[in-house]
């Protein structure tokens, strides 16, 4: 079965579903389970450097407020769940981080913190399980 699992994480409620379902797999099976934020590069663009460091400033602050839900979600089901972050599109951060990691299953959220431009373009889960090179778990 499988080993080791990834968890896209955003804080969303999508995310947390797909957290709580990651959680309970992973115990009954005996998998390890790590969960990945993938943040959004500095502005490309910036019209300043403060602008930079306020997005470094925001991107640390929103790590830190999902690091604590993930130790709080870890405490609440007496599991070990490895955080980390990541910089690039979701999607591809995903796909990537799991490839390079030899995950077997990635486990994502239906809808996560795209909104509207998920709706036009595709949600991040129809990426994923479009080009992992594992299983996928699409969390309702």
């Amino acid at each position: 079965m499988y080993k080791k699992i990834l968890v896209g994480y955003d804080g969303s409620d999508g995310s947390k579903q797909a957290l709580v379902q990651a959680i309970q797999l992973a115990k009954a099976i005996g998998a390890e389970l790590h969960a990945l934020w993938s943040r959004s590069s500095l502005p490309h663009y910036p019209e300043t450097v403060d602008e930079v460091d306020e997005e470094r400033e925001a991107a640390s602050a929103f790590l830190q407020k999902l690091t604590k839900e993930i130790v709080e979600y870890s405490r609440q089901y007496a599991f070990e769940i490895h955080a980390d972050s990541k910089s690039g599109h979701a999607a591809k951060t995903i796909v990537d981080y799991a490839k390079q990691g030899n995950f077997d299953l990635i486990v994502v959220g239906h809808k996560g913190h795209s909104g509207l431009w998920g709706n036009l373009l595709g949600h991040t889960p129809d990426k994923v399980s479009e080009n992992a090179h594992c299983s996928v778990l699409i969390v309702r």
